[in-house]
């Protein structure tokens, strides 16, 4: 049975968006604090470094590899899966809880200083979060395409997507840095943890009208390769593990790089990374008019392009010949930014749905979850891999006003990965 076309109600838009809540909290916490957790800026006397740059690196790619290798089979099990409330609600409703507490582990390190004891804590927490994640989020984001089949209305469900995402960055940023400032890291996750847990459980009150469809007869390994040779979704997902490794480097870096060259407090720099999702909050209610007319793969072309141009001025952040101190620079950089983080938070979930719609033309059955998962699995490797970059290149050309090559090296390395995603999703044939 296919989704129905008509509209979505406003309600059921508005718990679906919810859970992705939990998606931009979680995701963009870690990327933005977890560098500054275990490695914060060297001689800030408030915290200890707790892990080596190489432990963090190993920690990270380790988590994300092992949450990469369970989405393709969280999917491909989400897919197999009859119950009586549908093939995704069941994984949401019993990995909530799950999630939500390896969330609060991963801030809560046993030694208070330098040691190997952090280093194996951070890699088992890291990789028992990644992978509670991928329980809760993949079975998620395979709700969309069995929500509606009208594009204008999955471009409206995944910009609601985007308010959220914005509202958890926002969250992840600028709350998690005010609350780490007054209370420390442990109160942060205890406070943010309610909310993780209930917006995660809403998209359970929303209707799958295509939950009672057959599962998937496949073999594993025939729907991954079968996922992989779908023509539409190669230079897809590639592009996409660019730019996500991109986002990962400015995420991991962008804090240190406003603290140190601005002097600012946990706070500021987490109100200066925000910029760019308040703007693009602004830009969120003309994604829908706007790709409908441009087409989704011209769009996020010339937001990946333009994402990769505001890299340049972030890598000569206090030095622009701008009449603003170098907060206030951060500030103009962060908001340029904005209108390409609408469309790179927008329409990707968007152009998986119809991607998932060509598949089921073509093999006859809906395998919603093993695109998210398979995406996934290469998505959140690359992320993974962006704070392990960030830490090296800050390590290697250093994070100081005296030394300050890293905060040169990690935008440039941002904007060369941006590019190369504009290049890669040329080749994308669908819209």
């Amino acid at each position: 049975m296919d989704a129905p076309v008509g509209r979505v109600p406003l309600a059921h838009k508005l718990l679906y968006g919810l859970g992705y809540l939990t998606v931009a909290l979680t995701t963009n916490m870690t990327m933005t604090w977890i560098l500054t957790r275990y490695r914060p800026v060297s001689g800030d006397p408030r915290w200890p470094v707790l892990v080596s740059a190489g432990a963090l690196t190993l920690a990270m790619v380790l988590g994300r590899l092992i949450d990469a290798v369970a989405d393709p089979l969280v999917g491909y099990w989400s897919d197999r899966t009859r119950t009586r409330w549908g093939r995704r609600k069941p994984f949401i409703l019993i990995g909530g809880p799950l999630l939500t507490l390896m969330f609060v582990l991963l801030w809560v390190p046993p030694v208070p200083a330098l040691s190997l004891t952090n280093a194996i804590y951070l890699a088992v927490t890291a990789s028992l979060f990644f992978f509670t994640f991928t329980v809760v989020v993949c079975p998620y984001l395979a709700m969309l395409p069995e929500i509606t089949a009208d594009p204008a209305e999955r471009i409206s469900l995944t910009a609601w997507q985007g308010g959220f995402n914005v509202i958890g960055a926002v969250g992840g940023m600028a709350v998690a840095g005010w609350l780490i400032d007054a209370r420390g890291y442990l109160a942060m996750a205890l406070i943010i943890a309610p909310v993780v847990l209930l917006c995660g459980w809403a998209p359970l009150f929303v209707p799958t009208p295509v939950q009672a469809e057959a599962p998937c007869d496949l073999p594993l390994r025939q729907a991954i390769v079968s996922t992989l040779r779908n023509a539409w979704f190669l230079p897809y997902v590639l592009s996409q593990v660019l730019f996500w490794l991109a986002l990962s480097v400015v995420l991991a870096a962008g804090p240190q790089i406003v603290q140190v060259r601005a002097g600012a407090s946990e706070t500021e720099r987490g109100l200066a990374m925000a910029t760019a999702l308040v703007v693009a909050a602004l830009c969120f209610p003309l994604m829908r008019g706007v790709a409908t007319r441009m087409g989704k793969r011209r769009l996020l072309l010339g937001a990946t392009v333009w994402f990769g141009l505001v890299m340049i001025p972030l890598a000569l952040l206090g030095r622009l010949p701008l009449p603003l101190s170098a907060l206030g620079q951060a500030f103009v950089v962060m908001a340029l930014a904005g209108p390409a983080v609408a469309a790179l938070f927008s329409l990707p979930n968007a152009m998986v749905a119809d991607i998932v719609d060509h598949d089921a033309e073509q093999t006859g059955q809906r395998r919603e979850a093993i695109y998210f998962g398979v995406q996934g699995l290469l998505v959140k490797a690359g992320m993974g891999l962006g704070i392990g970059v960030a830490a090296l290149l800050l390590a290697h050309f250093g994070d100081t006003l005296a030394r300050p090559g890293g905060f040169v090296a990690c935008p440039l390395a941002a904007l060369a990965l941006a590019w190369a995603s504009a290049a890669v999703l040329t080749r994308y044939r669908g819209d």
